[in-house]
Formats: C-alpha cells, structure tokens, sequence
C-alpha cells in the first residue's frame, strides 16, 4: 500500500512546491551568506559609537574572503551606542582581543573588516569583541584641504583690505601722471645724449690716441733714465776716483814734509818751532786725510744730485760718525 495513497493529485502537487519553495529560500540565503543551515555558525555582538552606513548583512572580510556577516543592528537607548550582532560561519580562529572594524570605501560602499588580536585565548560564542574604525576618505580630504581653506580665505582678507585702501586708488590713479613724466625725462635725456655725442666721440678719440702714446712715452722715458744710469756710472768710476787718488798723493807728500818739519830739516823745519803753526799744519793734514777717505768710500756726499737727497744724507751721517770714532781713539 502506498504512502500517499488516498491524497489528491492537488495535495502532492501543493506539497512539492511548498518543499520546493522553501528549498530555493534556504539556498539562496545561503549563497548569500544570511544562513548556514548546514553548519554551525558563531555569534559575537560589538558596541560600535556610530554605524557609519552600516546595514544589515553587509559582509565580514577577513584576508580577501567573505567569513560572516552583521546580522542584526539595534541602539542601546541607555548608553547610546550601536549594538551590532555578527554571525561568523567560518573556521577561523579568532582570539579574545580580536577587533571588527568599519571600513568606507571611496564610493561609499561600507564593509567589516576582522582584525585578530594576539591573545592566546580565543572568543567564545557570543563574546563581544572589540569596535574598530577607519577613518573615510572624505573625512581625511576634509582636513587636509581645511587648512588650505581658511589660509585662502585670510590670504583673500588681506588682498580685500589692500585693494580697498584709498592710498592704493589714489597711486593707480596717479600712475598715468607719472608714466608721462618718466616720458619726458627719458625724452630729455635722449635729446642730451644726442646733443652731446659730438663732444663725447672727440673725448673717446683723444684719449685712445693718448693711450697709444704712451708706449713712446714709456720708451723714451727709460732711454733718458738709462743715459743718466751710464753718466753717473760714468762720474762714479773715473772723475772720482781720479780725485781721491790725487788727493791721496797730496796727503802723502804733506805727510813727508810734517815728518821733515817735526825733524827740523829745511827752512819749514825752522818754523816749526812754532807751536801754532805746528798744529795748524797738522789738522790741515788729518782733514786732507778724512777728505780723501770719504771722497774714495762716500763719493755721494759730494754730488749733489736731486734724486740723491736720502744717500747724500746717509754719507755725511756715516763719515761724521767714522770722524767721532777715529777722534776717540786719539
């Protein structure tokens, strides 16, 4: 005998799609991740400040792949705050001090991110983990570009205070005045320069051919300075010399007659007798000596040259100190 002997071909046929029904349901909440009626799911509550477009079923991703889902959202009237219910049907091991945060995409598409923690225990079946959130990218662009915004506005302030000074109006007001007077100035300094140019061209020109004398000059210069160079070399070697050698003949000779004279010898040793002539002779005698040493080792004493001031004055000072030196030895 049949099970279903005796029901109507409309009851079977109710029935099936009944089944039918409920197993498209089921499956399709499944694939879409709203029940796992196959497996055992966990579920874990999260106390979040804001829900931040939070919805239901929207997705738990952990590494890339859909782990579970936001099952249900209700606001603690006492505390305020968004108690989020997440079903977690995968196998994965979440510790104790693990995290759920929000995440807002660029478009606005919010999503759950599992962040684990580093706790050895792990959560329980309706553990509440920890909220966590990411800032969105419309939040991060709004306080970047704030600081931009209020230094525009204050730049734009400080522009609108100085365009509005009437000291700026009254300069702009003057700068066609001011154009047409550097005008004329530059128009007075152009006839200036035009009247002057004949005059400036003859001073260019003589001084490029004073310039292009000066070479000659130069030249001639140092021929007249060698010639007087080859004069006194000239006065130096012969003329002095010849005189310092006559006047040391001189002094020989009178030095022979003071010695026949102190001898008594001739009529000049007879008027030695005399004191005064005695001494006379023999200072006239050491001044022909010191005349002739000085005219043989300080001839620039004795020529008074115009360019030779500072040595004839180094010869005197030297042989007025050999004098002093030589009188103290006597």
């Amino acid at each position: 005998m049949s099970l279903f002997s005796g029901v109507s071909k409309e009851t079977k046929v109710g029935a099936l799609a009944a089944v039918a029904i409920t197993v498209m349901i089921l499956g399709y909440n499944y694939m879409v991740g709203r029940d796992n009626p196959l497996g055992g799911a966990r579920e874990f509550v999260v106390l979040y400040d804001s829900a931040q477009g939070l919805a239901d079923n929207t997705a738990v991703m952990y590494n890339g792949f859909r782990v579970g889902q936001l099952r249900n959202m209700e606001l603690d009237p006492q505390s305020g705050k968004v108690v989020a219910e997440i079903e977690i049907y995968s196998e994965v091991k979440i510790p104790k001090n693990s995290g759920i945060k929000i995440e807002s995409a660029l478009l606005g598409t919010t999503t759950l991110k599992l962040i684990p923690g580093n706790a050895k225990k792990l959560a329980e079946d309706g553990d509440t983990l920890m909220a966590m959130y990411t800032q969105d990218v419309m939040s991060m662009v709004n306080e970047k570009i704030a600081p931009i915004a209020s230094g525009a506005d204050s730049l734009l302030a400080h522009m609108n205070a100085i365009i509005a000074r009437k000291s700026l109006g009254t300069a702009i007001d003057q700068l066609p005045v001011v154009l047409a007077s550097l005008n004329r100035t530059i128009e007075e300094i152009q006839g200036t320069l035009a009247a002057s140019r004949p005059g400036l061209t003859t001073t260019m020109n003589n001084a490029a051919r004073f310039s292009s004398n000066l070479d000659q000059y130069n030249r001639s210069i140092e021929g007249s300075l060698r010639n007087l160079n080859k004069t006194t070399a000239k006065l130096d070697s012969i003329e002095l010399q010849k005189i310092g050698r006559d006047l040391q003949e001189s002094a020989a000779a009178l030095a022979v007659i003071t010695k026949n004279i102190e001898q008594g010898k001739g009529s000049l040793g007879k008027l030695a007798k005399d004191p005064v002539l005695y001494d006379n002779l023999v200072k006239t005698t050491k001044n022909l000596e010191t005349l002739a040493y000085d005219i043989n080792h300080y001839p620039e004493k004795f020529l008074p040259l115009p360019w030779g001031k500072s040595q004839r004055k180094k010869a005197k000072k030297a042989s007025e100190n050999r004098r002093v030196t030589a009188d103290s030895a006597r």
